[in-house]
C-alpha cells in the first residue's frame, strides 16, 4: 500500500509515531528504510516530538540505587506519573556517570565523578544506539592532575553535535586546553586560541540553551558570571549576573537551569547560614535588565530537612530532594509540599547521583548505521588498570 502513497502523507504519519513503532517501520521496505534514517526525517520526527513536549513534557531522573545507576522518565504533572524505566547498558568505574547535559534526546555522560577516565559517551535510550568519544588530547599520564569542565549542545546550522572540554592544568598561571568534539568528524580539534580568560566553577552544571551551553564562571577580578560557548559560532562569550550577586559568596552556590525556556539561577545557602534558596529568571535571554527574582524558600520553615533545588517545573513548583532521599515538590514560596512518592536513602553516594533534566523523545543518531550501537561502546569503556586515569583529589590540588 505504501506505493502507492505520496512521500508526503507517509511522512505526516510517520512522524506522528513514537520512537519503538519507527523502528519497527524500518523493516517495511528498502525505501522506508532509507526515507526513516534519513537525516530530513529525524529533524521532522524531533521537532514534531518538541512541539508535544510542551503539551506534556517529560522529565529524566537519575539516581544510583545499591551501586546501580538507574534513568527513569516522568511525566512533568501534578501527579508527576513514570513514565518509562530506561535500560542503562554502560558501566561506571566511579560510583555513577556525570550526566553533562540532554539534547534533542540524546544524553551526554562523562565518567569523571573521581577518576579521570577519559570516558564520554553520547546516548539515545530510546533508539539504543550511543558513540563512545575518542580519547581527548589531555590526558592524566600526558600533563598530570587537571580540573575539567564539558558542554554538550547542537548546531542547527551545521545539524551536528558537539561536545566542548575545557581543562585547567594550573589555575593560577595558564590559560586552560579548549578542545571541541564534533559528531560529524568523530575527532577532537583543538581551539585553545580562543583564550579562555575565566574559570569555571570545578562541577558546575551546564545549562544549554538557545545553541549554547553556560557556566557559572569567575573571571579574573573575582567576580562571579556566566559563560556560554556558542555552538553555531564556536565562541565564547559572557553574560552578567544579577549586580548584588557577582561577587563569589563562599556561603552560597550557584547552579544554572532551563525553566520554561529561560536561563533560570538557583541560588542556594549552605547549611550553618539561613538555609534556603531563591531563582532568579533571565525572561529576555541576553537582557540584564531582565532578570527577575521568581521563587524565595526557607528551608527552616520545614525543620531544615530540605538539600538541595533540583529544577523547576513546567508549573513553577521546584523540585526538592530532601536529606532522608525523598523527592518533594514545592511551590514558590514554600508554603505547600507535596511528596512526590519517589524515595530513596540518606547515603551521601545517593544524593550526590540525584539528577533532573528536561527531556525529549527522538530518533537522533538512527541515521548513523551499525558503528554507533551500546555492545560497542560497552566493550571499549576503560578500566582502572589504565594510567590514563587521575583522581578528582589530584585536581583539586592545582
Amino acid at each position: 500500500m505504501s506505493d502507492f502513497l505520496p512521500e508526503g502523507i507517509i511522512i505526516n504519519i510517520l512522524k506522528r509515531l513514537p520512537v519503538k513503532p519507527i523502528i519497527c517501520c524500518m523493516c517495511v521496505s528498502k525505501s522506508w528504510y532509507t526515507l526513516i534514517t534519513s537525516p530530513e526525517f529525524v529533524s521532522t520526527h524531533l521537532n514534531f516530538n518538541i512541539a508535544g513536549s510542551e503539551v506534556l513534557p517529560l522529565l529524566l531522573l537519575r539516581r544510583c540505587i545499591r551501586k546501580i545507576e538507574r534513568y527513569e522518565l516522568y511525566y512533568d504533572k501534578e501527579s508527576f506519573d513514570r513514565y518509562l524505566r530506561l535500560q542503562f547498558p554502560f558501566r561506571s568505574i566511579n560510583s555513577f556517570f556525570t550526566i553533562i547535559g540532554t539534547c534533542n534526546g540524546l544524553l551526554c555522560l562523562s565518567d569523571d565523578r573521581v577518576f579521570y577516565m577519559n570516558t564520554i559517551i553520547i546516548w539515545n535510550p530510546f533508539v539504543k544506539k550511543s558513540v563512545l568519544l575518542p580519547k581527548p588530547n589531555m590526558v592524566y599520564n600526558s600533563y598530570g592532575s587537571f580540573m575539567q569542565s564539558l558542554g554538550f549542545g547542537f548546531d542547527p546550522a551545521s545539524y551536528d553535535y558537539k561536545v566542548v572540554r575545557i581543562t585547567y592544568t594550573d589555575l593560577g598561571r595558564c590559560l586552560p586546553q579548549i578542545e571541541l568534539y564534533k559528531l560529524s568528524t568523530g575527532i577532537w580539534q583543538d581551539i585553545s586560541h580562543l583564550s579562555l580568560q575565566y574559570v569555571i566553577y570545578h562541577r558546575s552544571r551546564q545549562a544549554y540553551i538557545y545553541g549554547a551551553s553556560h557556566w557559572i564562571a569567575r573571571d579574573l577580578y573575582g567576580n562571579d558570571l556566566i559563560l556560554f560557548f556558542d555552538m553555531c559560532n564556536e565562541v565564547f562569550q559572557e553574560m552578567i549576573l544579577p549586580v548584588h550577586l557577582a561577587k563569589d559568596d563562599s556561603s552560597s552556590t550557584k547552579e544554572l537551569i532551563i525553566h520554561k525556556d529561560s536561563l533560570a539561577l538557583v541560588l542556594c545557602d549552605v547549611p550553618g547560614v539561613e538555609h534556603g534558596f531563591c531563582v532568579w529568571v533571565m525572561e529576555e535571554y541576553g537582557v540584564m535588565e531582565s532578570w527577575t527574582k521568581k521563587f524565595n524558600v526557607n528551608f527552616q520553615d520545614f525543620g531544615g530537612r530540605f538539600m538541595k533545588p533540583l529544577w523547576v517545573r513546567k508549573d513553577g513548583e521546584v523540585l526538592v530532594i530532601t536529606k532522608d532521599g525523598s523527592l518533594v515538590s514545592c511551590d514558590s514560596n514554600g508554603e505547600q509540599v507535596i511528596d512526590l512518592g519517589v524515595h530513596g536513602s540518606r547515603s551521601e553516594e545517593y544524593l550526590r547521583s540525584i539528577h533532573v533534566d528536561g527531556y525529549i523523545k527522538s530518533v537522533v543518531l538512527l541515521e548513523k548505521g551499525p558503528d554507533f550501537s551500546d555492545a560497542v561502546t560497552s566493550s571499549k569503556l576503560p578500566s582502572l588498570q589504565t594510567d590514563d586515569c587521575g583522581s578528582d583529589d589530584d585536581a583539586e590540588r592545582n
